[in-house]
């Protein structure tokens, strides 16, 4: 049984990258609206907002780099960059269009450390399937 290009192209490196991606800026964004309530509240000071915002950026690509890398099911640890390195550009693009104008600002750094470090993170704990073993014998092939 062959499969038919359109099953061939759902599994597709960009298009699960894609997924991941999403996957990640949804995590981000929900984080960073939680740790905001937060800080609006008054319960976590203001100061703090730098780390909360790489740990947001750390979860994103954690949980973005598990599900491309679920989603592709080989090389997960490609895939797994890959949707960091997108998040990052996605990261450096927003900052382009910010009101200051600047790719590069004193967050940068730990954000490119935050966002490769979950998604590596995310692709050594990703589910993988693994191949298995033959329960044959060398001699005569019966089992056990």
């Amino acid at each position: 049984m062959q499969k038919s290009d359109v099953q061939k192209a759902k599994r597709g490196f960009a298009s699960c990258a894609a997924k991941g991606v999403i996957a990640g800026l949804v995590v981000i964004f929900a984080a960073l609206a939680v740790f905001a309530a937060l800080v609006s509240s008054g319960r976590v000071p203001e100061s703090a907002m730098n780390m909360m915002t790489w740990a947001a950026a750390f979860l994103g690509a954690a949980v973005g780099a598990v599900i491309a890398s679920k989603t592709f099911g080989a090389r997960a640890l490609v895939i797994s960059i890959a949707v960091s390195a997108v998040l990052f550009t996605l990261t450096l693009l927003g900052a382009a269009f910010s009101e200051e104008g600047g790719l590069i600002g004193p967050m940068t750094p730990g954000l490119l450390l935050a966002l490769l470090g979950g998604g590596v993170l995310g692709g050594f704990i990703s589910p993988r399937k693994r191949a298995q073993k033959s329960k044959k014998r060398a001699s005569g092939g019966k089992l056990f």
